[in-house]
């Protein structure tokens, strides 16, 4: 309040002063303007250097109790309470004994080797206290491991009211191997995208030992990034002492060359046939249907060990033996999916989704998911390698022709209407050069993860950059681009400051043979100037956007959820160097009007040409892109649109479960098994559509 008041009375004080000047000063006065300007523009970039270098005011407790919250309702609610096994008591009605909770035995073996049986109920709290709070759980598939660390993170939560207690935050390793950062760089990430927590305040939170890191599926990461993915573990585990639980495949923990550092290790036993033969006995009626299935195909007893597997066969059999002719000779597992598929399809019916498109679109998703080598699925995911192979190739171009051809269609019409269609072409084929040079330009493919060229070029394909050290660079946006302007103007590389020159020359030729000595140059100065200044805002934005994350809680599927702040930072943006250039453009070209087009008109067009070249640069293109690709995976029948709704659908199925704004498979084999198209259904699609 008190620096506005000072600048409104430093404006009053002004006009007083530039009323008592001399007379022979006024023909000087011009100058205040660009004066004015460049003590704005220097007192904002201040304000945001002096913002950026002070230590982030956030909310910190309030912050910590949002962050439990999402954990608590992102995986207990979500994950653990809707589990199979607890979804398998519901449907079919189990009758179950809580003093045997979980039916399975757990073996401890100490760091020093020794080995424990520890009897089933034991609470995994107790088994990580017991173990000095650093562990590694191990199972065969299907036993239980993620169960278990969702049980431990459900207790850990619980004793969070105690502020000295760090926040238990699950962390699927798999998404670790899309960058191969250091891991505490990832836990950021993770807190930042995931949790959508403010990047600053998790780094303090992570320095300070307030996470305690829960890490679920190491198997899940590539078999060629795993060894270093435990180097990384081991580094960050080695520098920070801090409690931690680490889930793994049994035989594939067993391939490492290096272990976690741990304080011991927790295997799930598989069932015992006691115990398997017990819970169908204990489970009255409702399991009459797996008890039959049992006896028609004893090949399935070799699945009963597995609780997770078994809750699956609970659900799949409900109406008996009924094998698929497609799998009856595969083996028990692949019988056991088929069959868990269209049971499931066949009692959560939805006439948008009938189950031979249920299984198309389950497929191509979960094949993705594999050869992206990922579990969450989420909208920002989908890409140009969702198409049929060789779609995208053939039409790269022409989604770029459509992505430049609206923006120099405004700008003809605007021109047209102001001055006329001579001048209209021209500043139409400006601005197209200048969108294709942008659009096309390396700096512009390797920030924004998107190859215009092929679909070979995925985001994963780029190396990691730093984190931005503003943080969230969709606040005070405006300013900082200001910063970014100037900071481009010097730094960018040689292509745009040609093309801008070629173009300002020619300008400069045509305005000075038609009008005045004086007005090409200057016109064409106004041009130069304002294209470098916008195009170092672009650059700054765009590559600063790569590595600042946010989470926006999702209402529509275009734009995505990462792509929206984009959009909307972009039209902010454009609009304000919309009235910057065009502001500056016009008072400077009224030091050499031309007739054919006044300053005012040409400085509307300036900021046009700004507004529209930042947009499109930014949040535009993408945004077209995603529309045409979201349209074509549509018309192709690779996935509907809306998408969201299919997904939800599955998730009532118990195919999917929903992870807060993502999607994860029930479990790992059965996207595995819906990947295959050997077990699944004839998915191969018509070349010729």
């Amino acid at each position: 309040m008190l620096s506005v008041l000072f600048i409104a009375l430093l404006g009053v004080a002004t006009n007083v002063a530039t009323g008592v000047l001399p007379s022979s000063w006024h023909d000087r006065l011009w100058v205040a303007w660009p004066l004015m300007f460049v003590i704005v523009v220097a007192t904002a970039v201040l304000e945001v250097v002096q913002k950026d270098e002070q230590p982030a005011d956030f909310p910190s407790a309030q912050a910590r109790n949002e962050l439990i919250r999402r954990v608590r309702r992102f995986w207990v609610t979500g994950v653990l309470e809707k589990s199979l096994y607890n979804e398998a008591r519901i449907q079919l009605d189990l009758v179950v004994h809580e003093s045997g909770d979980r039916p399975w035995d757990i073996a401890v073996t100490w760091a020093n080797g020794t080995q424990e049986q520890l009897p089933p109920g034991t609470e995994m709290a107790d088994v990580f206290s017991r173990m000095d709070q650093r562990i590694v759980i191990l199972g065969m598939p299907g036993a239980g491991k993620t169960t278990m660390l969702l049980e431990l993170a459900k207790s850990l939560l619980a004793e969070t009211k105690d502020e000295s207690k760090p926040v238990p935050v699950v962390l699927p390793l798999a998404s670790w191997a899309r960058h191969r950062k250091t891991i505490a760089e990832w836990i950021i990430d993770e807190l930042v995208e995931s949790y959508g927590m403010p990047r600053r305040l998790a780094s303090e939170w992570l320095r300070t030992h307030q996470i305690l890191a829960l890490f679920d599926g190491l198997d899940e990461v590539a078999a060629e990034h795993r060894s270093e993915c435990v180097s990384q573990l081991n580094r960050y585990l080695h520098a920070n002492p801090t409690s931690s639980a680490v889930c793994c495949r049994q035989a594939e923990y067993a391939l490492l060359r290096e272990q976690v550092r741990s304080h011991g290790i927790v295997t799930i036993q598989p069932m015992t046939a006691e115990q398997t033969q017990r819970f169908l006995a204990e489970s009255g009626r409702g399991l009459d249907g797996l008890r039959a299935a049992l006896a028609a195909d004893p090949e399935l007893w070799q699945l009963a060990s597995s609780p997770l597997l078994l809750s699956i066969m609970a659900l799949a059999y409900r109406d008996g033996l009924e094998p698929p002719q497609a799998t009856q000779r595969a083996g028990p597992r692949r019988r056991l999916y088929a069959q868990y598929v269209g049971t499931m399809l066949r009692w959560r019916k939805n006439r948008n989704y009938p189950p031979e498109k249920s299984r198309r679109y389950l497929h191509l998703l979960s094949n993705r998911l594999r050869n992206d080598q990922q579990t969450v699925f989420t909208l920002d995911l989908l890409g140009a390698e969702w198409l049929p192979k060789g779609r995208y190739v053939s039409r790269s171009s022409y989604i770029m022709l459509l992505t430049v051809a609206p923006s120099c269609v405004l700008m003809f019409v605007a021109t047209w209407l102001l001055v006329g269609v001579t001048i209209a072409t021209f500043s139409a084929i400006i601005l197209g050069i200048g969108l294709t040079t942008q659009l096309l330009s390396q700096d512009y493919e390797n920030n924004a993860r998107i190859s215009w060229r092929n679909r070979e070029n995925t985001r994963e394909a780029w190396p990691p950059r730093q984190p931005s050290p503003r943080g969230d660079i969709t606040s005070n946006s405006v300013m900082k681009s200001l910063i970014m302007a100037v900071t481009g103007f010097f730094n960018r590389g040689f292509g745009d400051k040609i093309a801008a020159t070629a173009i300002s020359l020619v300008v400069a030729v045509v305005l000075s043979l038609q009008e005045s000595a004086l007005t090409g140059p200057v016109y064409s100065i106004v041009l130069l100037v304002s294209y470098l200044l916008v195009a170092g805002v672009i650059d700054g934005f765009v590559g600063e956007l790569a590595t600042s994350g946010r989470m926006i809680i999702r209402t529509r599927e275009v734009p995505s959820p990462a792509l929206r702040p984009r959009v909307w930072l972009a039209l902010r943006v454009g609009f304000a160097w919309f009235l910057i250039t065009g502001f500056v453009a016009t008072y400077v070209a009224r030091m050499a009007p031309a007739e054919s087009l006044p300053p005012g008109d040409y400085g509307f067009l300036i900021g046009l040409g700004s507004l529209l070249l930042t947009f499109v640069s930014i949040g535009g293109g993408p945004l077209f892109e995603q529309l045409v690709l979201r349209s074509e995976l549509a018309r192709l029948q690779c996935i509907p649109w809306p998408f969201l709704p299919f997904l939800d659908f599955m998730t009532e199925c118990l195919i999917l479960r929903k992870v807060g704004h993502g999607y994860i498979f029930v479990h790992r084999e059965l996207l595995d098994f819906l990947a295959d198209p050997k077990g699944n259904v004839e998915v191969e699609f018509d070349a010729s559509q």
